[in-house]
């Protein structure tokens, strides 16, 4: 009786964590690709401010500069764009 139980359990078990092997691998939520960028040192990273961007998200945000003091790939706390002009905090390089 014990073993059938254990193995109904085991089953069950392997049937819950099966799904969970085919979650991806964490992710920004978004990206933005700006032309140019300057940053900034801040307490909790630094801050990007970058022209000519293109992109979406607004919380854990990947941005790549191409151009300036910020040129390179960061990964962002929280980003806010307007009209091609993006501001991001607690950055760091990637």
């Amino acid at each position: 009786m014990h073993l059938a139980r254990r193995l109904i359990l085991t089953l069950a078990a392997a049937a819950l964590a099966g799904p969970l092997a085919s979650v991806p691998a964490a992710h920004a939520a978004g990206s933005y690709t700006c032309f140019y960028g300057n940053r900034t040192a801040a307490q909790d990273g630094y801050q990007i401010s970058a022209q000519s961007c293109d992109g979406t998200g607004y919380v854990d945000v990947a941005v790549t500069v191409l151009g300036g003091s910020a040129a390179g790939s960061h990964r962002c706390r929280t980003a806010f764009s307007w009209n091609g002009f993006l501001t991001a905090t607690g950055c760091t390089q990637q």
